[in-house]
């Protein structure tokens, strides 16, 4: 961020009064830290979506900047609760509590107690399920709209198989492990895709014998870990494409890594049979 503090101090003192309504002169130290951040939050959102360079030669004086990443952050907003408003509309969780308990019980806190103006960089929920994608530091309204377009995606991605096929692999993997299941579907769905290409069943049954697991590590015999890498990146393009997703596969592509290892390791040690179920 190009500004420097003592260029946010009247930022945030102009946001203090609207916080008190301009009945008090002074707020707690918590709320002015709380206040700055809300500051520092949209001036960075403007400068993400214009950058930080001067303005036809004039450089952007704090408060113009805040008040238009302001406005980025209040429309970004009204974006996630769209892209909510879609999700859930006709939303499936097959089954997976965690799921769930994220999209459906604990994201309408979000939409109910996020404070645009006072505190854009609180997120307020916890996001217990994970997707796919990576977020890094992000917080506040980017955390949350970045993370319900991944949803969406993959929720699009498991609207490709049938419910039942989907419902019944994760019942076979709580059963065989005992516990809920914390973890993403989408890629507990792919991994067991991938396994039925190579067993040369539809990769939409989901459905392996223990003789295909037998045939997964024959397989993967011989590769090396960047060998077995590869073609866990030709099966999700492939998978993807046939999904009629082809576009999006490139997100899907941020499983490719872990896959390779947990098929390496499994292969090594003779455990495949703990993925592919």
């Amino acid at each position: 961020m190009e500004y420097k503090l003592e260029e946010l101090v009247p930022v945030t003192a102009m946001l203090a009064e609207k916080y008190t309504s301009k009945e008090s002169s002074s707020v707690t130290y918590e709320t002015a830290q709380m206040l700055m951040g809300a500051v520092i939050y949209c001036i960075e959102e403007q400068e993400a979506t214009y950058g930080s360079a001067p303005a036809g030669g004039r450089k952007v004086k704090a408060e113009e900047a805040y008040e238009a990443g302001y406005a980025q952050v209040l429309d970004k907003s009204n974006r996630a609760r769209e892209a909510y408003n879609r999700l859930t509309a006709d939303f499936e969780d097959y089954g997976c509590r965690n799921y769930k308990d994220t999209i459906i019980g604990g994201m309408p806190a979000f939409f109910l107690y996020y404070d645009v103006r006072f505190q854009p960089q609180n997120h307020i929920i916890t996001l217990d399920y994970p997707t796919a994608g990576t977020y890094g530091d992000r917080c506040g309204i980017d955390l949350i709209y970045e993370y319900l377009c991944d949803i969406e995606t993959e929720s699009r991605f498991l609207s490709c198989f049938q419910t039942s096929a989907v419902r019944d692999l994760l019942y076979r993997t709580e059963d065989r492990f005992k516990v809920l299941y914390m973890e993403n579907l989408c890629s507990l769905v792919l991994l067991n895709a991938i396994g039925c290409i190579i067993a040369e069943h539809p990769f939409s049954s989901l459905v392996l014998e223990k003789s295909d697991i037998e045939n997964i590590e024959m397989y993967f015999r011989e590769d090396s870990l960047q060998e077995v890498e590869q073609k866990t990146g030709a099966f999700i393009r492939m998978i993807a494409e046939a999904s009629g997703l082809g576009s999006m596969q490139e997100y899907f592509q941020n499983l490719r890594r872990e896959y390779a290892l947990r098929i390496f390791n499994g292969k090594k040690h003779h455990v495949l049979d703990a993925l592919f179920l």
